[in-house]
């Protein structure tokens, strides 16, 4: 908490150049990735599988790359690390595509994050240091799964939806995936490095505001998503409340991991919710 409210007024001014143009080109490079997936997925065989896999990593790896640029302040040292989580992300969606059970290698994400996180320094100030304190975790697990529980009741009592698991490998190799690539990607980016830049610079409550806009627009473009109206609105107030929840419980303790225990608790729970 002290750290994040110390003066970065003179790192602010010799580090905003540097950022822009690598961070215009991992765009492009998402793009790129993107599109190169969606071209691999259009080879018969194994290509469908690949693509998709290259689409995933193009997408989370990006994100985190992104968080460890903005945390290294434009300094040549995000690179390797970044590749390295891109190179594991794309083995974790490769082989959960490919075997049955391989979605369990998205489980060995967030170690190997926490790994390089810890080899630097200089991540501290976006809460990737130091383990939370008990209280934290219980209090991230609860705020995330309230919200679930909350929504799957809401949307039971609409026309259309039910509370159902079809298929207990495909559940929780969704759970894997988001412990491994989805709520693992949007809290290092938008909870970790941009929630703090903003939070050093301006406080709480634009900080938090900023970056739960942010990560609503990536749930929002997000192809997973049902593409219904009610489910639109649904999503907007849920991620928006997810948003500021996570942004409080990294403040107020001081890591990542609370608030990414809330989105895992919630989506554990979401992904519960089937139509018809």
């Amino acid at each position: 908490m002290d750290l994040l409210q110390a003066p970065f007024e003179a790192e602010r001014a010799r580090a905003s150049a540097p950022v822009v143009a690598p961070l215009a080109l991992l765009g492009a490079g998402m793009l790129a990735g993107v599109a190169l997936g969606l071209e691999v997925e259009m080879l018969p065989g194994l290509g469908p599988a690949l693509g998709r896999a290259v689409q995933g990593a193009a997408v989370h790896g990006g994100f985190i790359a992104i968080g460890f640029l903005i945390a290294f302040q434009g300094q040549r040292a995000w690179r390797r690390p970044a590749l390295r989580m891109a190179l594991a992300l794309l083995g974790a969606f490769v082989i959960s595509r490919w075997e049955p059970w391989g979605s369990v290698a998205f489980l060995l994400v967030p170690v190997l994050l926490l790994r390089e996180a810890r080899a630097e320094p200089v991540l501290a100030r976006m809460g990737a240091h130091g383990a939370p304190r008990l209280r934290a975790v219980v209090l991230g697990l609860a705020s995330g799964g309230v919200l679930g529980v909350h929504l799957l009741i809401s949307a039971s009592l609409t026309f259309g939806y039910a509370v159902r698991v079809h298929s207990p490998g495909l559940y929780l190799a969704s759970v894997a995936y988001d412990v491994g690539a989805s709520a693992l990607s949007v809290e290092w980016l938008f909870r970790g490095a941009l929630f703090s830049h903003w939070w050093r610079h301006w406080g709480f409550w634009p900080a938090a505001a900023l970056s739960t806009a942010a990560s609503l627009i990536r749930y929002l473009l997000d192809p997973a998503l049902p593409r219904t109206l009610e489910m639109g609105a649904g999503a907007v107030f849920y991620m928006a409340l997810l948003g500021l929840c996570a942004s409080t419980l990294r403040a107020w303790s001081g890591t990542l991991v609370p608030g990414y225990l809330a989105t895992l608790a919630f989506f554990a729970v979401y992904r519960m919710l089937a139509v018809g």
